[in-house]
C-alpha cells in the first residue's frame, strides 16, 4: 500500500488511508463487542469530508470503506480451506452482530437488507451498489466481523486475526499521516513481545515460549495479544491497569488451552513371559 499511495496526490492518499484505517477499526470494534466505538467510527466516516479545508468528495462517502471491508471478507473466504460458509450462514452470523452491536438508527434497515439475501449458494453482494451508505457499511462490517471472529469455527485463532487487522490499520494510518517509513510502527517482533511478557512476569516465564516451529495455537495467541498492545502503546507507557488487563487476557488463553487438552490413551502393555496357547478341541469325527 505504501508504494502505491506514495504516488497519489497527498489529499487522496490521506483520505484513502484514513478510510481504510477506520474500516479496519470498525471490524475490530465489532470483534471486541464495543458498540460505542463502532458507532463513532460509522459516524466519523460519514463526516470526515466535512472537516474544514477538505475538498468536496464527489463519490459516495462510504464506498471506499465498504470496499476495504469486503476485501477482508474476501480474504476470510480464501483462508477457509474446508467447506466455506454458505450465504445463509454468513447472514445469520451478521444478523446476530447487527442486533447486538450496531447503532439503533441503522439497525432496522440493516436487518431488512440481510433479510433480502437469498439462502442459495450464490455469491453474496455486500457492496450496497453504487450508492452504498452507512447501512451498507454496517451490513458489510458485521459480515466481516463474523468471518474474522471465527466463522463458526472455520477460521484461525481470533487473536492472530485481530492482530492482522490492527497491522493493516496501522499501515493505512501511517499512509494517511505521511509518516516516513522509518518512523512507522506497523509490526512488532517476537523479541519485543517476549520482552513485554518478561516484564509482566519474569524472564524465566518468557523463556517457556518455544520457537516458531514448536509453538501451539495458545502460544501464538499470547504473542498476538502482546503485539496488539505494543502496536498501540509502547512498553514503557503501559499503565498498571493495562498490565492487569494483559495478564487477564493471557490467563484466559492459558485456561482455554488447558481445557482443550485431552489425555492421550495409555498404551497397551503386553504381558512379559511365555504365551500360553489355548487348547484346541478335537474335530468331531464324521
Amino acid at each position: 500500500m505504501n508504494d502505491v499511495m506514495g504516488q497519489l496526490p497527498r489529499p487522496i492518499a490521506e483520505r484513502m488511508g484514513r478510510m481504510s484505517g477506520m474500516a479496519m477499526r470498525a471490524i475490530i470494534a465489532l470483534i471486541d463487542e464495543d458498540p460505542d466505538t463502532f458507532a463513532a467510527l460509522v459516524e466519523r466516516i460519514g463526516t470526515w469530508d466535512d472537516d474544514p479545508g477538505r475538498a468536496p468528495y464527489p463519490l459516495p462517502r462510504y464506498e471506499f470503506p465498504i470496499q476495504e471491508v469486503l476485501r477482508i471478507v474476501s480474504d476470510c473466504f480464501t483462508a477457509i480451506k474446508e467447506r466455506r460458509p454458505l450465504p445463509n450462514e454468513v447472514v445469520d452470523g451478521a444478523r446476530g452482530i447487527v442486533e447486538r452491536l450496531t447503532p439503533e438508527e441503522y439497525r432496522t434497515q440493516a436487518l431488512a437488507k440481510l433479510a433480502e439475501f437469498s439462502p442459495s449458494r450464490e455469491p453474496m453482494d455486500l457492496s450496497g451498489g453504487e450508492d452504498g451508505g452507512p447501512v451498507d457499511f454496517v451490513v458489510a462490517a458485521a459480515a466481516g466481523a463474523w468471518l474474522c471472529g471465527g466463522a463458526g469455527g472455520r477460521m484461525a485463532t481470533l487473536e492472530n486475526i485481530r492482530l492482522m487487522l490492527l497491522q493493516q490499520t496501522r499501515q493505512a494510518e501511517s499512509v494517511a499521516t505521511g509518516a516516513p517509513e522509518r518512523e512507522q510502527v506497523n509490526k512488532i517482533s517476537d523479541d519485543e513481545a517476549l520482552a513485554l511478557l518478561a516484564d509482566l512476569y519474569d524472564e524465566d516465564y518468557a523463556r517457556l515460549i518455544p520457537g516458531p516451529r514448536q509453538r501451539g495455537p495458545w502460544e501464538w495467541d499470547m504473542l498476538a495479544v502482546l503485539k496488539s498492545h505494543l502496536l498501540e502503546t509502547p512498553a514503557d507507557a503501559t499503565t498498571p491497569e493495562q498490565r492487569e488487563e494483559l495478564k487477564a487476557k493471557l490467563l484466559t488463553i492459558l485456561q482455554a488451552a488447558a481445557a482443550t487438552q485431552t489425555k492421550s490413551p495409555k498404551p497397551t502393555v503386553r504381558p512379559v513371559g511365555r504365551r500360553v496357547q489355548p487348547k484346541r478341541r478335537p474335530k468331531r469325527k464324521r
